[in-house]
């Protein structure tokens, strides 16, 4: 049986409730998951990023990620840290699209994209002892690492599977970071990773603010001990805005603006059947429910 771990009761029936609503506006359309995915990679970028203390602004990381612009007063490593991150996102976007189990391989894929050209062993478990910044708690050998990091993904489908997904998620990110299989790039490791669980259960990525470092540190800190709460609310609070970046991106386009083609095609010199065609091109925005094409 699963140890017992509570959310607070009202943050868990938000997140019930706006996954739901999430759900039921499900599937978005092609333009609107590109928009939020271009905003994804540029804000968890930043987040992940500052939280391990790169000084980089929002909009100085966006523009090193999508212009590939040089910022003046930042070290090299800050614009490689940006540039890492990106990518290993759009590795992400792959790997929860095509539902890719999580194994050692994912795991050693992610760190590489994330310490490319940063650090030596990029890709590589640690070779010697590592230290927690800010915790007063040791990870273990570095001998021991392989084994434990074999143990950690057989708990996801095995003893974790019990586990909702956001909670699966949190004990998940606690475990990998008491591990610290990596040198150096295990936050960004982790937090990458605790979005692909959640996103493998239809969740969107958390938004893990860098204004939470304090608090998330701390929760951290409270589940070396066993005390899962204080960092389960955290987190719980970071998917709730993804969440609510989700739906607002949904409430872009009103529901009662989406027409059947048939409809629409009548306005136009086109057949609904050409309409159609255009929106599989990814030409024109359109959704399908009820197994028919809608667009605005």
């Amino acid at each position: 049986m699963p140890t017992p771990l509570r959310m607070d009761p009202r943050l868990a029936r938000r997140l019930d409730e706006k996954h739901a609503a999430l759900d039921a506006r499900r599937p978005l359309t092609p333009s609107t998951l590109r928009r939020l995915h271009e905003d994804l990679q540029v804000r968890l970028t930043f987040h992940s990023n500052a939280i391990e203390g790169n000084t980089l602004s929002l909009r100085e990381t966006q523009l090193v990620i999508e212009h590939g612009v040089t910022i003046g007063g930042h070290p090299l490593r800050e614009h490689l840290e940006a540039i890492n991150h990106a990518a290993a996102y759009r590795r992400l976007l792959d790997l929860a699209r095509d539902d890719v189990p999580i194994s050692i391989a994912t795991i050693l894929e992610l760190h590489r994209l994330v310490t490319d050209r940063i650090l030596d062993e990029a890709g590589q478990f640690r070779r010697g002892a590592v230290s927690i910044r800010g915790s007063q708690l040791q990870p273990p050998p570095a001998r021991e690492v392989p084994a434990l990091m074999g143990q950690w993904v057989a708990w996801l489908d095995g003893a974790g599977a019990a586990y909702a997904p956001v909670t699966r998620a949190c004990i998940a990110h606690h475990g990998f970071l008491a591990v610290h299989p990596f040198l150096d790039g295990n936050g960004r490791t982790g937090r990458l990773l605790l979005n692909l669980l959640l996103m493998q259960r239809g969740y969107p990525p958390a938004l893990l603010l860098q204004e939470w470092r304090l608090g998330y540190l701390e929760g951290l800190a409270q589940a070396d001990r066993g005390r899962y709460g204080p960092l389960l609310n955290l987190l719980g609070r970071a998917v709730e805005s993804g969440l609510d970046l989700y739906l607002d991106a949904c409430e872009a386009t009103p529901e009662d603006e989406w027409k059947l083609l048939v409809e629409l095609a009548g306005a136009t010199p086109h057949s609904a059947e050409y309409l159609a065609l255009l929106i599989r091109k990814g030409r024109l925005e359109g959704t399908k429910r009820g197994g028919r094409w809608h667009s605005t």
